[in-house]
């Protein structure tokens, strides 16, 4: 590979740090976000607002898991070897978050 191409591995591992902890944030703040349930007093009003707090929280779990993956995929292209003795196959560990009940 020219040399313009390559890529340091020491700024891909920094790259994926930083993408976990990211995806650490943004699994707190789906957290933090189905934490604060507000009562409005108006059934239609509340379903409304659950609704879109659900569809918040959801975007934001997706997103942990998308950044988690990323990272992941940078850590073993930058230990291939590693991909393969440490079981890869079974991917990146995934974070399930927490449903409010209504």
């Amino acid at each position: 590979m020219p040399a313009e191409h390559r890529v340091d591995p020491t700024s891909l591992d920094a790259v994926a740090e930083a993408l976990t902890r990211s995806s650490a944030a943004a699994l707190e703040a789906s957290h933090e976000l189905l934490a604060h349930y507000s009562d409005t007093g108006h059934a239609p009003t509340q379903r409304a607002l659950d609704n879109l707090i659900d569809h918040a929280a959801d975007a934001l779990r997706a997103l942990t898991d998308s950044l988690a993956d990323i990272s992941f995929e940078l850590q073993a292209a930058t230990r291939p070897t590693a991909a393969f003795d440490h079981g890869a196959a079974d991917g990146p560990p995934t974070h399930s978050g927490r449903r409010r009940d209504h």
